[in-house]
């Protein structure tokens, strides 16, 4: 069964533990209200709205609504939003709901009439102004200008909907959960913040030569028990989830899915658009158009674009919704609005975004994300400074002087603001600690004691062939033994062989900060005695997991292996890792492993030791990741990882029997293809010099690896193909429903099709060759006297997959059939897979 991914339980399970928030508010009063135009009456979205006699705000939600709790003697708010008259609200100490009027520069409307009961025209008055706002799209791109600068205000909420609903039962302990809920994120409900980030940054954009940097000069954020939850990690998957927008671009990339822009150059194939009507200022004529999708079920939005008609055809406002039935798991609502202002020359600039998503099952809302942003003190003209640049592309670099008190250009409200305070209380419930840790337990596999947590618990039993029953024994130091040296390390033991195996591993700081952070710059140590598969690398997760004690090609044949590693590894702000490794291992087989000599088959091999010098250069351009300990996860975006390995063999050095040179090369990309979803590809290429006994040769990976960035492959057995030059390849693919959607009734399932391939092409040279060579060792057999190893011909080995995703929203369905050298006695059979998968 496929793990689920360990940042989502993450996520869930700190949902529930902080569905216990904040604490009860007195001698204040609760005012409601509604901001709206003076004019038309429409509602005034992220209207800022203060008292300024208790310091305390709050902000208009995507209705205009606000909540605001103030003091009783509380006689006056302000009110102000970008593009109208500021405005002083009397209050009475009797209301509890007031409507306010802003007004708007002088503007007139000139309505026409939207009608859809007529046959859609591909060629009408809104697709004509939608080619012209497509034509100008580059010419208004923000990010092209030449040099540009702005400081932007960004802030990220995420917590329950309705708290009351799910705490039925009144408790004096809890009543904190019902005083602290915000009524300004969705229509007539509730909610309750549990996790909120703040920050202020200076962002720069250049384009001879092309670079951005975002500086953090201030920011704020809740912080949850760190023995339990990386805060970091938490920060960037709210951060991958919520990313800026630009309707701009091609896709809008959201919720780990990519939507098509209306404004895209092919969106006239999958949008209808209609003018509604015109609006007229002292200044400027906007045309507002509403815009559907063709097809309901693709993933594109309904909504709401305000175009100017002074030449530029630029955006003046974007309203965009997620069509019901579209095929999205999990999410009831999401919906955008973008604002932009017209500075002097011209030139559209953005200076609002909210993104609002509510999370939960058909019609129930259970959980909300809110991301707001506000831009402004533009400058396209601006030369930044000479070193701005360097580094990487976001740094923090908090000033003690500037803060976010008195910087906001929105207020917070008063249960934003109790959302920081109350999380010290919340993580010193012992009932919290204790989800916590079983949460933890689960979702990562290891329990905590502090200095020292113990785990993983997957790996606490495994069965093979030569151990028997296997007990391991294992766990790690966290930060508070310290952050600049971190130890793991494990204890196993086969009940069948009646031998201990174990495995240290050490890593050390040299840059004065935490190991395990970007960038780092540590040495690391391992020593291990342990049996590994023959062409398996050295690790803490070597295979040896519960789950893998029942796969259907599990190994048969063991290297007893002692190894030795002395490493280092440095990373630069642009991510480019260079890391340096000398390894010395003694191998021997072990069980019915033999290793028969080509030149006289009755004599046997029984050590393979190897002295071995690498080097690795990587380079991952502006990459993400989740990491815990010295363990990364790549958040997979558009841009690509390289990685060049190079290896030498070094004989009669630390007892080395062998020469020999490797050079490995690897890139992994993700494709974007719009409304075909998008496709992962791996491609690896490398060869191998000097006569060596093929263990050291490279042979195909059959251990299931979690890292994107590598290729193993399902229906291969174990040893079954050898080679010294090779050329992998992986392609997995998501339509993400483009198919299925197509079909009545079908496309009411939400399912998504799936599929893809893997190939594995070698040769073997003359010289190690056993039936060419008299200097290397003979192919093993099996228990039926048949050859386990293989050498390829001219045709590579390819497998691959067709499956179903989404299926009851958890479940997915692969197919795995194996295409070449099916004439190979007993090749593993094709089957299918069942696994747990959640997925928005």
């Amino acid at each position: 069964m496929e793990r689920v991914p360990n940042y989502l339980i993450r996520s869930l399970y700190t949902l529930l533990i902080f569905v216990f928030s904040v604490l009860n508010l007195q001698g204040q009063i609760r005012i409601k209200g509604k901001v709206v135009d003076a004019t038309t009456k429409e509602a005034i979205t992220t209207a800022s709205i203060k008292c300024e006699e208790n310091n305390t705000g709050a902000s208009t939600d995507k209705s205009g609504n606000f909540q605001l709790l103030i003091q009783k003697q509380t006689s006056e708010i302000f009110v102000s939003a970008l593009g109208y008259h500021d405005k002083r609200v009397k209050i009475d100490s009797g209301v509890a709901y007031v409507e306010i009027a802003l007004e708007h520069t002088n503007f007139q409307i000139e309505a026409v009439e939207v009608n859809r009961k007529k046959k859609y025209n591909n060629r009408n008055p809104a697709t004509e102004l939608i080619e012209l706002v497509i034509k100008n799209r580059s010419l208004n791109k923000l990010e092209k200008k030449d040099s540009l600068y702005y400081e932007e205000y960004e802030k990220l909420k995420f917590g329950l909907l309705d708290p009351k609903r799910i705490f039925k039962k009144s408790d004096k302990d809890l009543a904190f959960f019902y005083s602290n809920v915000d009524s300004g994120v969705v229509d007539d409900k509730e909610a309750l913040s549990i996790f909120m980030f703040e920050s202020i940054s200076d962002n720069y954009v250049q384009q001879n030569p092309a670079r951005t940097k975002k500086i953090i000069k201030a920011e704020e954020k809740t912080e949850f028990d760190s023995r339990y939850i990386n805060n970091a990690n938490i920060e960037s998957f709210m951060g991958y989830m919520f990313q800026p927008i630009d309707i701009y671009e091609e896709s809008v990339y959201f919720i780990n899915k990519q939507f098509l822009s209306p404004i895209a150059s092919n969106a006239k194939m999958y949008y209808k658009y209609y003018v509604k009507d015109t609006i007229r200022t002292a200044q400027d004529i906007y045309v507002r158009l509403q815009f559907e999708p063709r097809n309901p079920t693709d993933l594109l939005f309904k909504g709401e674009l305000a175009i100017s008609m002074d030449g530029r055809y630029a955006v003046k406002s974007a309203t965009l919704q997620l069509d019901e039935k579209a095929n999205v798991s999990w999410v009831n609502d999401l919906r955008l609005r973008l604002s932009y202002y017209k500075d002097a020359s011209g030139v559209m600039l953005q200076d609002t975004t909210d993104i609002t998503v509510l999370f939960g099952r058909k019609t129930r809302d259970a959980l909300f994300g809110r991301r707001t942003s506000v831009n402004r003190k533009y400058d396209l003209s601006n030369i930044p400074p000479g070193n701005v640049f360097s580094g990487a592309p976001i740094e923090k670099r908090l000033s003690p002087t500037f803060t976010l008190q008195g910087n906001r250009p929105v207020e917070l409200s008063a249960s934003e603001q109790n959302t920081y305070t109350n999380m010290d209380s919340l993580n010193n419930i012992s009932s919290v600690r204790t989800i916590m840790a079983l949460g933890y337990l689960v979702s990562q596999g290891y329990y905590s004691l502090g200095k020292v947590e113990l785990g993983p618990l997957e790996y606490l039993y495994h069965q093979n062939e030569v151990e028997g029953n296997r007990i391991r024994i294992g766990g790690r130091t966290t930060a508070a033994f310290s952050e600049k040296v971190y130890l793991e390390g494990y204890m196993a033991y086969g009940l069948a062989d009646r031998e201990f195996k174990y495995n240290l591993r050490t890593a050390i700081s040299l840059n004065g900060k935490p190991v395990t952070t970007f960038p780092a710059h540590y040495v690391e140590a391992l020593v291990q005695h342990d049996i590994f598969e023959p062409g398996k690398g050295l690790g803490f997760l070597k295979g040896d997991s519960f789950f893998r004690s029942f796969r259907s090609n599990r190994p048969t044949k063991f290297l007893n292996t002692d190894a030795y590693r002395l490493g280092h590894l440095i990373e630069f702000g642009n991510h480019i890792s260079l890391s340096s490794q000398m390894t010395v291992q003694r191998r021997n087989p072990i069980g019915n492993l033999q290793f028969a000599l080509s030149a006289d088959s009755t004599q046997f091999l029984n050590t393979i030791n190897t002295s071995d010098l690498q080097f690795a250069l990587r380079w991952a351009p502006n990459e993400k990741f989740y990491y815990r300990n010295l363990t990364r996860n790549t958040i997979i975006e558009r841009y690509p990882v390289f990685t060049l390995q190079y290896n030498k063999g070094l004989k009669e050095f630390l007892g080395g029997d062998y020469n020999y040179d490797a050079l490995r090369f690897s890139v992994s990309k993700r494709l974007f293809l719009n409304q075909l979803g998008f496709g992962d590809v791996t491609v690896s290429a490398g060869k191998i010099w000097g006569t060596l006994p093929y263990p050291l040769l490279e042979m195909p990976n059959i251990q299931e690896i979690k890292d994107r960035h590598s290729i193993s492959y399902e229906r291969v057995n174990s040893m079954e193909f050898v080679a010294d030059q090779f050329l992998k390849f992986s392609y997995n693919h998501k339509l993400n429903g483009f198919l299925l959607n197509k079909i009545p009734l079908v496309k009411k399932l939400k399912w998504r099709e799936l599929f893809g391939a893997r190939m594995f092409w070698g040769d073997l040279s003359a010289k190690n060759n056993p039936y060419l060579s008299k200097d290397v060792v003979y192919f093993d057999k099996d228990d039926e006297g048949k050859i386990m190893t293989n050498v390829m011909g001219k045709e590579p080995y390819w497998e691959g997959y067709v499956g179903l995703d989404n299926i009851f929203r958890v479940l997915r369905v692969q197919y795995y059939v194996r295409m070449t050298y099916n004439e190979i006695k007993e090749p593993i059979k094709d089957r299918f897979r069942f696994s747990l998968h959640f997925s928005f």
